[in-house]
């Protein structure tokens, strides 16, 4: 047991967000619940309706947001304001670039500051539908060079995949991948496959950049030759897509998902499907919700491009496809749903890959070494 004296040193930890829900799975469910288990005292201040606390840890609500000038201009002085209020002495990691001034400001005011970087900002910056063409350039260089100055002067980085951390200094740069909590799937009452609907799963932000379109027609091109339903879960990119496609095409749309309901969706499904397009924005990330197919025992339908298909090929965990190939989408959907022996052996190497190797309790791990390097 850890002396008193011990637990004091410990800094309280403030996880400031500006662009993600309040029990978002990777900053709320696996990061501060894990930090909380560790002992740590972890508060949370972004957007929200009220303030609340849930698992031991106190959310900060600042005012909802409005418009996309309201998100970068209004609430990042917000969640500033309520930053200076915690303790001093709290370390606070910052999980959107669009408030990475403020983290600067925190350092003026010498606070100890970690930025964990989900994604790489000025490559996902050349891909938003919402900025003009011309200003995508200019923006993302201003975000490298905003990336740039922050790693020389933040305490600690973290990354949630490896390409992210040429960015910043080696020295103080951690990687923290987005692996699934083995216990959320490990611990499910067990269903056997054979006892699982034939459903066809696909959860998470839904757009045409996300091989949407792709995995419809696929769905659509395999219906007259095996049986299953087309199950989606979770947010239209744009919201207008919705419509378009629910007037079009068979499925079964559940809309936006928690943590908890979505590994019940998945418990309920015989495949797995993702396959975003082939831009270089996806060929070096690593998809959480493949990870989390895999960790229900799900064989994946995934894209051949890109540095996932390692995983998949590492357990022989599922089909490989080109993305932009909807007959040989269908087709892997076919022999899924036609092969089931084959079908649940693949899933059941998936799933020992992740229960064994790759998941979140092993990351945990060095996210913990981040906070204890930052001195009490």
């Amino acid at each position: 047991m850890k002396s008193r004296s011990a637990e004091q040193e410990k800094r309280p930890i403030v996880m400031l967000a500006n662009g993600h829900p309040p029990f978002d799975t990777r900053i709320f469910i696996k990061e501060a619940r894990s930090l909380v288990q560790a002992g740590y005292t972890v508060s949370m201040i972004l957007p929200h309706t009220q303030d609340t606390e849930k698992d031991g840890v106190h959310l900060y609500a600042v005012k909802p947001l409005g418009g996309g000038f309201d998100k970068l201009f209004v609430s990042p002085w917000r969640i500033l304001g309520k930053a200076l209020k915690q303790p001093a002495r709290s370390v606070f990691c910052i999980h959107d670039s669009d408030i990475l001034g403020v983290g600067l400001i925190l350092k003026l005011f010498g606070r100890k500051v970690v930025y964990d970087a989900h994604e790489d900002t000025p490559l996902q910056i050349s891909y938003q539908h919402w900025l003009p063409r011309w200003l995508r350039g200019p923006y993302a260089m201003f975000y490298y060079l905003l990336e740039k100055i922050c790693g020389w002067s933040f305490d600690a980085i973290i990354v949630a995949e490896p390409v992210i951390a040429q960015y910043f200094p080696k020295r103080k740069t951690y990687l923290v991948r987005n692996f699934p909590l083995a216990h959320a799937f490990r611990t499910h009452v067990p269903v056997p496959y054979a006892t699982r609907p034939q459903a066809l799963t696909s959860v998470g932000t839904l757009s045409k950049v996300r091989g949407l379109i792709e995995m419809l027609e696929g769905a659509r091109l395999a219906a007259p030759r095996a049986s299953f339903e087309f199950v989606l879960g979770g947010k239209f990119a744009p919201a207008s897509l919705q419509e378009e496609v629910l007037k079009k095409y068979t499925v079964r749309f559940l809309e936006w998902l928690s943590f908890d309901a979505m590994v019940e969706v998945l418990f309920a499904s015989r495949v797995g499907i993702i396959i975003p397009n082939p831009i270089e924005r996806y060929k070096t990330n690593y998809p959480v919700k493949m990870f989390e197919f895999m960790a229900a025992g799900l064989p994946v339908i995934a894209s051949s491009a890109g540095e996932s298909a390692a995983f998949i090929k590492e357990a022989d965990a599922g089909i490989l496809v080109d993305p932009l190939n909807v007959q040989e989408v269908a087709d892997a959907i076919v022999w899924l749903f036609t092969h089931p022996a084959e079908a649940e052996a693949m899933g059941q190497r998936g799933q020992a890959l992740i229960f064994n190797k790759y998941h979140w309790e092993k990351e945990n791990e060095t996210l913990l070494t981040v906070y204890r390097s930052i001195p009490a």
